[in-house]
C-alpha cells in the first residue's frame, strides 16, 4: 500500500513538473509574437493564465457552470485540431487612431489541418484567394475575417460589417512590416500580469482586467487633454428601474466616439461641435415604458374616386430614455427630435433635456460627484424591446457593469470598474 502511494505521488509530481515546465516555456515565448510596425493600439489576452486561474469555473461538478455563448467544440477544435500555434498570450493590434478593427498574426503548425478546420465549419465562407500560393480566405461572420497561407494566419475583428480581405492580404504579403512584440520600442513594458490588457501607443489610455468566477475587475489610467477640478456637478437622476446611467464631463478630444455620434446626428462640423459642447453629456435608460403616439394619414376613395383622408393614431410602447447637455442654441437646433424614437426637447435649469416621455420634472436638480466619467449598466433591467443578441444573453445572466474614474492629478484619471455576472 505504501509503495502504491509513493508511486501515485511520484506520478502526480512528475506530471505537475511537466505541466509547469511547459507553462514556463510558453510564457517565455510570449513576446516573440508578431504585430504590425504601424500598430497604434495593442490588446492582449493571457490564454494560459485565464484558463489556469479559472479551472473551477469549467468544473462540471461545481455549483454553477459558466454560461458560454460559443460552442465548446469550436474552441477545443481551434486549440487542438486547427493546426494553429496558439500562444500563451495573444496580442491583437490596430493601425488606426480610432481602432475600428483589430488584427492578429499567428503561426501555422499544419496548413492542411487549418484548411480542414475552417472548411468543415464554414463551407460557405471559405475560398482560395491565391490557389497557387495556397492563400485562403474565410468569412467567419460579418465582423470576423481570416486569411492564411502555408506559414501564417492573420485574422481581423472589425466593428464595421462585411469588410473585405484586401487589408489582410496586404499584411500577409508583407512580413517585413511586422515586428516582434519584445522588439517594439513604442510599446516598451507592454507585458501585463492581468488576464486582459489594452494600451495605446501615445500612452494616453491603459486598461487591464482580471477575470474570476462571475466577476471581472477593471483598472486603468487615462491621460486627458484638459485640466479638471476635483468635484463635478451632474444632473440628479432617478435611479429606480435604471438599465443604464452614464455621464461624462470630459472634452470631445478625449471622447472621440461621442464626437463621431454628435457629428452623425447633428451635422455640426468639428469646430461647431467644439463651440457647442460644454464638456457635459449624460444618458439614462430605464426599464419603464412610456407611450408615444404617431398619427398615420392614409387615403381611401369613394364611389366617385374622390380621395378621403383618414387619420389613424398608433400607440407605441418605448423605453424611457433621457439625454442632457449644457444648454446651447446650436445643439437645441441641431439635435434631432426623432432618433429611433421621438424625443421631446426641454430647456431647464441650464440643461438641454431630451426625453422619450413628455412627462418630466419641473425642476432639474444638481448633485456633486467625484467622477468626471461614470457608467452603470444593469442588463437585468434591459428594455424588453432591445433583446437582440447579445443583449438577451446578458439580461438572462443578470450582468451588471460599473466603471468610474477619479482624478489622480489635474489631467490624469484612475479607472476602476467591475463586471458581475
Amino acid at each position: 500500500m505504501k509503495r502504491i502511494v509513493i508511486i501515485i505521488c511520484s506520478i502526480v509530481l512528475l506530471l505537475s513538473a511537466t505541466v509547469w515546465t511547459y507553462y514556463i516555456i510558453r510564457k517565455n515565448n510570449i513576446e516573440k509574437q508578431y504585430v504590425s510596425k504601424e500598430s497604434t493600439h495593442i490588446f492582449s489576452i493571457a490564454v494560459d493564465d485565464l484558463i489556469l486561474d479559472n479551472l473551477s469555473s469549467f468544473n462540471p461538478w461545481s455549483g454553477k457552470s459558466v454560461d458560454t455563448a460559443v460552442d465548446e467544440s469550436w474552441i477545443t477544435g481551434l486549440f487542438w485540431h486547427a493546426g494553429i500555434e496558439i500562444p500563451a498570450r495573444i496580442y491583437l493590434f490596430s493601425m488606426t487612431d480610432r481602432a475600428p478593427q483589430f488584427y492578429g498574426i499567428l503561426a501555422l503548425k499544419n496548413y492542411d489541418e487549418c484548411f480542414s478546420f475552417f472548411a468543415n465549419r464554414y463551407p460557405n465562407g471559405i475560398s482560395f484567394l491565391d490557389k497557387e500560393q495556397g492563400v485562403v480566405r474565410v468569412s467567419v461572420n460579418n465582423h470576423i475575417k481570416v486569411i492564411f497561407d502555408r506559414n501564417n494566419l492573420i485574422y481581423k475583428i472589425d466593428r464595421e460589417r462585411n469588410s473585405g480581405f484586401e487589408d489582410l492580404h496586404l499584411l500577409l504579403k508583407q512580413p517585413n512590416t511586422w515586428v516582434q512584440i519584445d522588439s517594439f520600442p513604442e510599446f516598451k513594458n507592454i507585458h501585463s500580469n492581468k488576464h486582459i490588457s489594452y494600451i495605446q501607443k501615445d500612452k494616453k489610455f491603459k486598461l487591464e482586467a482580471s477575470i474570476a468566477k462571475h466577476k471581472i475587475d477593471i483598472t486603468g489610467e487615462w491621460l486627458i487633454s484638459q485640466d479638471l477640478d476635483k468635484k463635478f456637478p451632474v444632473r440628479a437622476m432617478d435611479t429606480t428601474n435604471q438599465a443604464m446611467t452614464f455621464w461624462t464631463m470630459l472634452s470631445l478630444d478625449d471622447m472621440p466616439l461621442l464626437a463621431d455620434l454628435m457629428h452623425k446626428y447633428t451635422g455640426l462640423d468639428q469646430l461647431q461641435l467644439q463651440n457647442a459642447y460644454a464638456n457635459y453629456f449624460d444618458l439614462q435608460v430605464k426599464s419603464d415604458v412610456t407611450i408615444q403616439r404617431d398619427t398615420l394619414i392614409t387615403y381611401s376613395y369613394d364611389d366617385d374616386f374622390n380621395p378621403i383622408e383618414e387619420k389613424k393614431i398608433n400607440e407605441i410602447n418605448v423605453p424611457y430614455i433621457a439625454h442632457a447637455w449644457i444648454d446651447n442654441n446650436a445643439l437645441a437646433e441641431s439635435l434631432p427630435t426623432a432618433m429611433f424614437y421621438k424625443f421631446y426637447k426641454q430647456r431647464k435649469s441650464g440643461f438641454l433635456l431630451n426625453t422619450t416621455s413628455q412627462s418630466t420634472p419641473n425642476l432639474v436638480k444638481i448633485e456633486e460627484t467625484p467622477y468626471p466619467f461614470y457608467l452603470y449598466i444593469n442588463f437585468g433591467k434591459w428594455p424588453d424591446t432591445w433583446l437582440v443578441e447579445p443583449f438577451d444573453k446578458l439580461k438572462a445572466n443578470q450582468v451588471k457593469v460599473e466603471v468610474s474614474t477619479i482624478i489622480q492629478n489635474k489631467n490624469s484619471l484612475s479607472i476602476q470598474g467591475q463586471i458581475n455576472y
